[in-house]
């Protein structure tokens, strides 16, 4: 049980780490980017704790559900925290304005990624320690296509293009149109693989199923 906890743990640290480190090369991060590093291990490691206590005690899958939501909430909360007054109480300088946004996505990602791991793995091992069906709604292959997607340097330049480009540049307006297209054809896999997950659960409908 404690292996599994540590696995769970480990891979979501990759999985945030990595985006973390992908922003704050592409954000140009400076002194600020091993405090947020720390931050994100911290929350996963308290993050972590949360999902196994919570897998302890939880009867129902709502519980589960309810603990994922509550933390992303929570990781949202401190990602647009003055987190700067904090760094400048301990000697490390922080950015303002347009920096300080970017410290607060370099935060965000990883953690709400962090939520999303621990959850989508805890769930898994929860349902097949009763003998359910682990199948989930949740369109899994279109968020990993989205990460690899975004989360990188190609792909975050397009974006921050299209997002800060000026209106009626040719160029700006064509790379908008693209990630408009992209972000487009992302929303339409994810509800396709919605769809076919929950025709593939009323398949098996004697399969034993917690309340969700």
């Amino acid at each position: 049980m404690v292996f599994a906890f540590v696995a769970t743990l480990t891979a979501s640290l990759v999985v945030a780490l990595l985006a973390a480190l992908q922003l704050g090369d592409f954000l140009r991060a400076g002194d600020e980017l091993p405090v947020l590093l720390i931050a994100v291990a911290i929350f996963a490691g308290l993050s972590i704790v949360v999902f196994a206590v919570g897998y302890r005690l939880a009867r129902r899958l709502q519980t589960l559900n309810a603990i994922a939501a509550t933390l992303a909430l929570l990781a949202t909360g401190l990602a647009v925290l003055p987190i700067e007054q904090v760094a400048a109480r301990i000697g490390v300088p922080f950015m303002t304005g347009l920096e300080r946004s970017s410290s607060a996505l370099e935060l965000l990602v990883p953690t709400l990624l962090t939520v999303l791991v621990q959850w989508g793995l805890v769930r898994q091992r929860w349902l097949r320690g009763r003998g359910a069906d682990e199948l989930t709604l949740w369109p899994w292959l279109t968020t990993v296509v989205a990460g690899l997607v975004i989360l990188n340097p190609i792909g975050l330049a397009l974006a921050f293009v299209a997002l800060h480009g000026a209106a009626g540049d040719r160029l700006s307006d064509l790379v908008t149109r693209a990630t408009a297209t992209t972000a487009a054809v992302l929303v339409v896999m994810g509800a396709i693989e919605c769809y076919i997950r929950g025709r593939m659960r009323r398949r098996h409908p004697w399969e034993p199923s917690p309340n969700e």
